[in-house]
């Protein structure tokens, strides 16, 4: 009796229920998000039924609680569930699978909302969790050379600096989760931040092609890499679960670890993954095909680190090794997510990154009067603490279906430290970055052919940059302590900086007929960057403070065109901007005999971009593609021989006396107008139900300036290709990568294209572009393989340059790991 009260109390609730909320439910495309017109609603005997409008909303008023609701439309799989658990849940929404999936793909990143691919203009690559599964030991950067197009380019071990188009460092914009990783500080070299991010905790990477900056501002110049977590699941059958993995590589005797700890109750569930990594220094490959027998050797390297002294750099007995390209890492993953009344989420996202130092290889190879340069340099602890609310909901008005409001708090901290050769003073230069931000994105649609997506972002970077030296105290090769600290120049602003952003977006999608989309965007920003100097420690005598003020617009006009259900033509005018950062503006850097000194002159540079595709796409396998693109960028940002008039410590304008050498001054200037252009092809074919291959290509070039030099970070011809084996039990691939040589003259004359970390063919010449060979072509073969042991259980091996080739990519101050043998374990606790 008790019981049946209690039910009775249950079903009356419930019933009153319908009444409060769920009288009306919305219906929508799984994948894109898109509302359903027409899907029909019926009971188990059709005794009761009601249709969606085109909204995807239908009332449900006429319905019992105890009614079985069946949902049907063609092209979807049917969806049952009950209505009597669609309240107790307080279910507002209902999602259907669709059932032909060419062309069906969904993008997240592009108008910062679920689109379909088929209404998509811009080039997206995604990288998947079972892809970087495949792998072993990567980094959060070196996943991205996956997704074709992409390279990257490193100058230490612990690096890894993705290119894009012809767009590298702070042009790329790098977003976590909806939260720009960029800061104030992220410069326009070679960056390794990307490497703070952990592959194990990745569910998908998607990496947007071209200026991108409607949705997400500046510095999307290139593109934009955005890395999104796996999320824990709500109301799953196993409601705990463990996982564990690691791998082992034989080039640089890495280690990588991981434990992963999902929980999964009704209204809420979360996943803890802790990893550790330790990489041993990289042994390059023995094969010099190229025919530079000296090149890329490690003859001699530097003992000395933070602990240790030696005086004299150390004859190394294996040159292939590289010494001093080692280091270690740890990162702690934690998300909640919680179910709240009314269709709302809400998720706390929990990251931190922690490294040792990471010795700079390139500048410990530096030669100076024919011996090692530096004792140290290393690259301190990089630590990025990142704490992020999320909330998504449904609300279901036409201007407002459903939004995430996303806040975040970062803290980076970044330091350098180096020493001479033949010198007891070390130096150290410190920076951290607080970074705050509020994402506001919002989605709604007019009907079943508009949608649009619109948002507000506020940003605020507070950057507190220091540095010191400080005497070492030596017994018997053992640094004992450390004397006489005494206040340098900074690298950024040593009395404070800082740089804000405020933006607001709006992107509309419309589709003209069944076959032909078309989407606009704009975006206004404002930005703001402070900066003062203190006078004891200033380079620049006539620069003490600095207040500037931007805004920019930008926008986006986009066609897509289905020729047929399996073909699509698109194309777009895009526009993107960079506003100077406080690294572009105020940074202090000296580097092979040339000091980047303040230039408070610098403007905005943009992009503007034509780009133009077709795609043939049976199913994910079947596939073919081939896209062209043109870049103008504006006011282009390089560095450019600059004069400091209030220094007197040499009789030159172009140099002063820095550190005690006599070093060139340089600074970041807008020196006129660059271009940029390129293709890129894709293809894949099934060759039945086991077999698979792909293929792809990219080509980039970039205008010469006679006053300015080449473009940077162009990358020469570069591809690859791949042949795939799948079965229930193994899967194998064999890939061949590939990319051509560079001219010497060719490379940038700022030295981002690290001309000098190539081959030397005249060691008398004066002109690097005689002196120096450029990039060698290259070309590597690897096997990667998996078995599935059991349910629980898999075990990867392989073998990667299998040739043992020596090579470097692009750009690079390091050569790539040579032979490297691996395997690898994942398994269900």
């Amino acid at each position: 009796m008790i019981c049946s009260k209690k039910y009775m109390v249950k079903f009356l609730c419930l019933f009153f229920s319908i009444n409060l909320y769920a009288q009306e439910i919305w219906v929508e495309d799984n994948n894109s998000g898109e509302p359903l017109e027409g899907v029909a609603i019926f009971n188990q005997d059709k005794s009761n039924s009601t249709i969606t409008d085109k909204y995807g909303k239908a009332s449900l008023e006429t319905f019992s609680p105890n009614d079985s609701l069946n949902l049907q439309i063609l092209g979807y799989k049917n969806l049952q569930i009950n209505l009597f658990d669609l309240i107790d849940m307080n279910m507002k929404s209902l999602k259907m699978i669709p059932e032909n999936q060419i062309l069906k793909e969904v993008f997240l990143s592009v108008a910062r909302s679920k689109t379909s691919a088929n209404k998509i203009a811009e080039k997206v690559s995604i990288v998947s969790a079972k892809e970087i599964e495949k792998r072993s030991g990567l980094s959060g950067a070196e996943i991205l050379e996956i997704s074709p197009s992409v390279r990257i380019q490193k100058s230490q071990g612990g690096g890894g600096s993705p290119v894009l188009r012809g767009f590298e460092a702070n042009r790329v914009l790098l977003v976590v989760d909806g939260v720009r990783m960029n800061n104030a500080i992220y410069r326009s070299g070679h960056l390794q931040n990307a490497i703070t991010v952990n592959p194990h905790n990745i569910e998908r990477v998607e990496i947007v092609f071209g200026s991108s900056s409607v949705g997400y501002g500046s510095d999307a110049l290139g593109g934009v890499i955005h890395y999104y977590t796996k999320s824990p699941e709500i109301n799953s059958r196993n409601m705990f679960s463990h996982e564990f993995s690691s791998s082992f590589n034989t080039a640089n005797s890495s280690s990588v670890n991981n434990l992963t700890t999902s929980l999964s109750f009704k209204k809420w569930g979360s996943i803890t993954s802790f990893s550790y990594s330790n990489f041993g220094d990289i042994l390059s490959g023995k094969n010099r095909s190229h025919n530079y027998s000296e090149w890329g050797l490690t003859n001699f390297y530097s003992e000395n680190n933070r602990n240790n002294y030696s005086p004299s750099p150390v004859y190394n007995s294996n040159p292939n090794l590289q010494k001093n390209t080692g280091y270690n890492q740890y990162d702690l993953f934690q998300k909640f997510s919680i179910r709240l009344p009314q269709n709302m989420l809400l998720n706390l996202n929990l990251q931190y990154s922690s490294s040792s130092d990471v010795p700079r290889y390139d500048k410990l190879s530096e030669i100076k009067n024919g011996n090692l340069k530096f004792s140290e340099w290393y690259y301190g602890p990089q630590k990025r603490l990142f704490i992020s609310p999320q909330l998504k909901f449904f609300l279901g008005k036409s201007w407002l279906k459903k939004g995430t409001i996303t806040g975040a708090f970062q803290k980076i901290q970044e330091s350098r430290i180096n020493r001479k050769f033949d010198e007891l003073t070390r130096f150290y230069f410190n920076e951290t970055v607080n970074a705050l931000s509020l994402n506001t994105d919002f989605s709604g649609d007019g009907g079943s052919n508009i949608s649009f997506s619109y948002g507000f972002e506020v940003s605020h970077n507070s950057i507190d940059s220091n540095a010191f030296s400080k005497d070492l105290v030596i017994n018997n090769q053992r640094v004992l302590d450390l004397i006489n600290s005494n206040i340098i120049p900074s690298r950024y602003p040593d009395d404070g900086s800082s740089y804000s952003s405020y933006a607001g977006y709006f992107n509309f999608i419309y589709e003209l007929s069944e076959r032909l989309t078309f989407n606009a965007g704009l975006r206004v920003t404002s930005t703001l960057l402070k900066a003062k100097w203190n006078d004891s420690t200033r380079v620049n005598k006539l620069l003490s403070s600095l207040n500037l003020k931007k805004e920019a617009l930008t926008g986006t006009i986009a066609l897509t065109y289905l020729l047929q259900e399996k073909w699509k033509l698109s194309s777009l005018i895009s526009s993107g901007f960079r506003n100077p950062n406080i690294d572009d503006i105020g940074k202090v850097r000296e580097n092979s005999g040339f000091l980047l000194v303040p230039n408070s002159f610098l403007k905005p540079e943009y992009a503007y971009t034509f780009d133009a595709g077709i795609i043939f796409s049976e199913n994910s396998n079947n596939f073919a593609s081939l896209r062209g693109y043109y870049t103008l960028v504006s006011r282009h940002i390089v560095r450019s021989i600059f004069s400091l008039f209030g220094d007197t410590t040499t009789e030159s304008l172009e140099t002063i006396i820095y550190n005690g050498d006599e070093v060139i001054t340089q600074a970041n200037k807008n020196l006129g107008n660059r271009f940029i252009y390129g293709l890129s092809s894709e293809f894949s074919y099934q060759l039945n139900k086991n077999f698979n291959s792909q293929f792809n290509i990219t080509f980039t070039k970039g205008n010469k300036d006679y006053s300015a030099g080449p473009m940077p970070s162009i990358p020469p011809l570069f591809g690859s290709f791949y042949f795939n084996y799948e079965s229930p039990k193994i899967t194998a691939q064999i890939n061949w990568k590939f990319s051509a040589s560079k001219n010497p003259y060719e490379y940038s004359w700022g030295g981002e294209d690290g001309l000098d970390e190539t081959p030397i063919t005249n060691f008398n010449a004066t002109d690097e572009r005689e002196k120096y060979a450029g990039g060698p072509k290259w070309n590597t073969l690897s096997l990667l393989s998996q078995y599935r042991f059991s349910d629980k259980t898999k075990l990867k091996f392989g073998v990667t340059n299998i040739f043992d080739i020596h090579y470097r990519t692009f750009a690079s101050g390091i050569s790539s790991e040579g032979r490297s043998f691996y395997v690898g374990i994942k398994t269900k606790l």
